[in-house]
């Protein structure tokens, strides 16, 4: 049988299918290793063949080199090293072949394939030329963009499987240069650039030489000496001094207080010199350290020269001012919180940053963003406060009109000023009490509306037309979904949603006349938070609502705007319950078809599983038509579960992911039987039951996936009461498992497990 189809099958959600393919692969690996290794690899390679199996080809190949238990690694690090070492050349020449796929999901597993060889043949000193072959990737000017971003992965993965001591230190050097290379402003792709960041960080370690060096550790403190005059009239421009800055905060993160002494000395040498690049570097530096170290460490250095950095926002060159703005943002970022006592910000000293604030917001673009940003954080760290007034209710009015007169400036071309703006805003409004959401909300409520109106009469004569419109409406509409939420949140201001929903929805119904994805995402955002705000009385937007609903629901290109039409049919569900009823069998159509269809961004498919729960709860016993079609997609989705890669951080947090949603679905599916035929489900507990054990057993679920597991066990013994008794009697895994949440600091995880312990125990003694 060919290899193609047998990795497709171990993919398939039926459990007798997925079985015997994977017991197929499992005796041509036994029967053949070499050959088995090599043909995987050349699955892997070949641009012929299918994503699905190409992906699952790399993994079983990633697998066979490397697992978490150290017998068994041992015994796969031989297995490699007795190979035949032509067999080892071809596997090592496919794999870096493809590197340059133009499949991500084959590059992506390539690279870590890659590094597992690396693991066991560098420090056995094999394999001297792949650090100059993935060089010459680099270099290459031809090459594509996508093959310098996953050779720049893989050289991030090597170092994160490797020791400093198994490279000769020429190929550290090498390697290292090659990264800040990807960082610099020379690579014009963000996705290259942000590949070797992230490489970077795994490289640190092998820095250690380097940074142990008095003039290298320099160097870098001097590659934020290297502005440009224009760099900050577009900072999504790379250069040396940003690369410089982004190297300096990723050893923050890692050191933490210890960098504090090693900066300290250059902030202060600089930061008053007659040279505004020394200014500007001396801000930037101690900006970019101020994630990491401890709030007690920084406060002393925070509170003695916070003056200094509010009257440096008069500094007379802007790209001082602009950094100064930023670094403001990040204190109130790290170190503002009203409820610990170090914080940085005190009711005395708040009206003299509210002063620089308002008046730098109208400085040049590039420092009105960073304002806003520091606006942003201000206000965040205020969110939570609890107060019956805001400490910032005084400033509301002139920040409101301050952000509304940035976003319509007219003296910059950059869409982040206006982006910025209203994000600030949206966070402002999160700030609000509910006196305050009764006294700025209603007359923003109709300012907005009208901006939104006003996008839709805008002359468009080109396709930079097109694109301004798009934005300001996806801005607009996400500024909207934030105050239809705010005011939903209070009883008293709720009655101002009803009453402008009609004028809502036709705005919102307008912009899908728009064919952009951003657009789409932001007011099905929108609608669904309106459905939830308004209720039952939602359903009179429904038939037209439909449609758009439904385009999104096909979309799997677009896999983002499918994924939030997806949490809006949840939203709507909630609010409608049994009214959805008309719908469901559209709804579920696209549901399942978007669960097969093998193109469908794999992220999706978690939230289809949430989504089918929240219908079944709304529909009740109207459900039992479409369990034919769910169940046997639930159930292999939880067998499934077994097979994913647990070497892949991502493929582990997706397996969280996918754990909690299926826990999700048999809640809902649970309630929504309780009261009219929860007998349906009987057939299925014996299956969840074993799912839920394997999860117990599972030590990297993460604390929701627990919550899901532990709930989802009382519904069951709620619904279905003494018919679970032979299921919980004959399984004991239940005790440890509660016992185990009881044990935890989550408050709310103990009430959940104690309620569980409880519906158990009364079937037990039925």
């Amino acid at each position: 049988m060919e290899i193609t189809e047998i990795l497709l099958s171990a993919q398939s959600p039926n459990v007798n299918i997925r079985s015997a393919a994977e017991q197929k692969l499992k005796q041509f690996q036994e029967q053949s290793l070499p050959i088995f290794l090599l043909v995987l690899s050349a699955e892997l390679s070949n641009e012929k063949k299918p994503p699905e199996s190409r992906w699952l080809a790399g993994i079983i190949l990633k697998n066979s080199l490397d697992v978490k238990n150290l017998a068994r690694k041992r015994e796969l690090t031989q297995q490699w090293i007795n190979l035949d070492p032509s067999v080892k050349t071809q596997i090592r020449e496919l794999v870096l072949r493809a590197l340059g796929s133009t499949v991500s999901e084959a590059r992506r597993t390539s690279s870590q394939v890659i590094a597992k060889i690396a693991a066991i043949e560098i420090p056995n000193k094999q394999w001297p030329e792949l650090v100059e072959k993935l060089l010459c990737n680099i270099f290459n000017q031809a090459a594509q963009t996508f093959l310098k971003q996953s050779t720049y992965e893989t050289l991030g993965y090597i170092c994160e499987e490797l020791s400093p001591h198994d490279l000769e230190q020429n190929e550290v050097n090498s390697i290292l240069t090659v990264l800040v290379h990807g960082m610099s402003q020379s690579e014009h792709s963000p996705e290259v650039r942000l590949a070797a960041v992230k490489s970077l960080f795994n490289a640190l370690d092998f820095a250690k030489t380097n940074f142990d060096n008095e003039m290298e550790r320099n160097f870098i403190m001097k590659t934020l000496k290297k502005q440009e005059e224009d760099q900050d009239q577009d900072s999504d421009t790379w250069n040396l001094s940003m690369a410089g800055g982004t190297c300096l905060g990723l050893v923050a993160r890692n050191v933490g207080d210890a960098i504090v002494p090693l900066v300290m000395p250059f902030v202060e040498s600089n930061i008053v010199d007659n040279d505004w690049c020394r200014r500007e570097a001396a801000t930037f530096a101690f900006g970019s350290i101020l994630e990491g170290p401890s709030i007690e460490e920084l406060s002393p250095m925070i509170h003695s020269g916070f003056d200094f950095l509010l009257n440096a926002m008069k500094d007379p060159k802007n790209h001082v001012r602009s950094s100064t703005a930023w670094t403001l943002g990040r204190i109130f970022e790290f170190l503002h919180s009203p409820s610990n006592i170090e914080s940085v910000i005190t009711p005395v000293g708040l009206p003299r940053i509210m002063c620089v604030l308002m008046e730098a917001i109208k400085d040049a673009p590039n420092v009105a963003e960073k304002v806003c940003g520091a606006l942003y954080f201000l206000a965040q760290g205020y969110e939570n406060g609890g107060s019956n007034c805001s400490v910032l209710s005084p400033y509301f009015s002139e920040i409101i009109s301050a952000l509304l007169y940035t976003a319509d400036r007219t003296d910059s071309s950059n869409f982040r000023l206006r982006a910025s703006a209203y994000e600030t805003l949206n966070e402002i409004i999160r700030c609000f009490t509910k006196s305050e959401t009764s006294n700025f909300i209603p007359k923003l409520l109709n300012g907005i509306m009208n901006r939104l109106s006003q996008t839709l009469r805008l002359q468009i004569v080109s396709i930079g037309d097109r694109e301004k419109q798009s934005d300001l409406q996806a801005l607009l509409c996400g500024v909207l979904q934030v105050i239809i939420q705010k005011l939903g949140s209070f009883e008293e201001t709720r009655e101002i949603i009803l009453h402008s929903s009609n004028q809502l929805m036709s705005l919102f119904l307008q912009v899908f006349s728009c064919h952009c994805s951003t657009v789409h995402e932001e007011a099905i955002l929108a609608i669904g938070t309106l459905a939830y705000v308004t209720g039952p009385a939602f359903i009179k937007y429904m038939q037209e609502f439909y449609k758009y609903l439904e385009m999104g629901l096909r979309n799997f290109e677009e896999y983002q705007v499918c994924s939030i039409s997806i949490g809006v049919v949840g939203d709507i569900c909630r609010a409608l319950d049994e009214k959805v009823l008309p719908y469901c069998d559209g709804i579920l159509t696209h549901l399942l078809r978007d669960l097969s269809n093998p193109m469908l961004n794999r992220t999706v498919k978690p939230p289809i599983f949430s989504c089918l729960g929240d219908i079944a709860l709304a529909i009740g016993e109207h459900f039992e038509r479409y369990l034919p079609y769910v169940m046997p997609m639930l159930q292999g989705a939880a067998d499934l579960c077994s097979c994913l890669d647990v070497n892949d951080e991502e493929m582990v947090e997706y397996g969280n992911n996918l754990r909690r949603s299926i826990f999700e679905a048999y809640t809902g599916l649970l309630q929504g039987f309780k009261d009219t035929n929860a007998g349906l489900m009987i057939p299925y507990v014996g299956h969840l039951l074993q799912f839920t054990e394997a999860i117990f057993r599972d030590k990297l679920r993460d604390e929701a996936v627990t919550k899901a597991a532990v709930a989802v066990m009382g519904d069951l013994a709620d619904t279905l009461g003494p018919n679970t008794k032979i299921y919980f009697s004959g399984r004991t895994f239940h005790q440890d498992f509660l016992g185990e949440c009881f044990k935890s600091d989550d408050d709310q995880l103990k009430q959940t497990a104690s309620w569980t312990q409880g519906v158990i125990g009364r079937v037990l003694v039925s």
